[in-house]
């Protein structure tokens, strides 16, 4: 894979992982497309490291705010900010460890296609949908409703879901309003995406870590932390204020081109 095509995967990736759409069928669409050479799974680890490099960036004050309240009683803010993403993550651990060896049979263009449109569905229904009164009664204890948010979140390990997506969808079915949820959800991505990342950087260096830290590579993880850093704000603000139907026209259109042009 060339320079250029790498340059324009980094733009996908920076854009597409800071809105619900899945960056990963997106970059597959991509590639389909303008016949990009296949995207090595070095490369998409570089880009997935440009997007949470994005994130921390974005991120840096709450991040150092929780890591002070670690140190002092007088935060709650952040010690229950630590608390969550702390819960939320365990289940992703558990489940994407025992799972992800089986994953790869589900890794279909008919089931990625599928997975697209139904969770773009459920993240809009969740969004205009009353409170649910059973979720409320189910998760009056914040510890629960944070584990449960990590249960959602390991179906994100299912191609075409979009963790981003399913983490939201979970925040607004516990009724935790959209402004929090898209913001709980982004938080979340940091640990999950840096887990991910340490798992994944540890096969590449038990193999060969000469071809992650190529210049190409090396482009695209900046390309996707740079586009990441000015997207990120656009694409918080425009879920926020225009909530989640165009992205579930998006999914569906982008679904049935996953299924009947790839």
């Amino acid at each position: 894979m060339d320079t250029l095509q790498t340059l324009m995967l980094g733009v996908v990736q920076g854009i597409g992982e800071f809105l619900p759409i899945s960056s990963s069928a997106n970059l597959a669409v991509v590639s389909k497309i303008f016949k990009f050479a296949t995207c090595s799974f070095e490369t998409k680890v570089a880009l997935h490291a440009g997007s949470l490099l994005a994130l921390i960036f974005y991120f840096r004050q709450t991040l150092w705010r929780i890591f002070l309240g670690l140190f002092t009683n007088k935060v709650k803010l952040s010690q229950t900010e630590f608390y969550t993403m702390v819960i939320a993550t365990l289940p992703v651990v558990i489940i994407g460890s025992i799972l992800h060896r089986f994953i790869k049979g589900f890794d279909s263009n008919i089931i990625t296609g599928i997975l697209l449109i139904v969770f773009g569905i459920l993240l809009w229904l969740s969004d205009i949908m009353s409170v649910n009164k059973l979720a409320q009664r189910c998760t009056k204890s914040t510890h629960v409703r944070d584990c449960l948010i990590g249960v959602f979140q390991s179906m994100a390990i299912l191609p075409g879901v979009s963790r981003l997506g399913i983490c939201t969808t979970a925040c607004r079915l516990f009724n935790i309003n959209r402004k929090q949820a898209i913001t709980t959800s982004l938080l979340l991505a940091i640990p999950s995406i840096a887990g991910s990342l340490c798992i994944e950087l540890f096969t590449i260096f038990k193999d060969d870590a000469i071809h992650l830290f190529n210049r190409t590579n090396l482009i695209g993880m900046l390309v996707s932390g740079i586009v990441g850093i000015i997207a990120l704000p656009i694409c918080i603000k425009y879920m926020e204020n225009h909530g989640f139907f165009g992205i579930m026209c998006y999914r569906i259109l982008l679904g049935l081109t996953v299924i009947f042009a790839l």
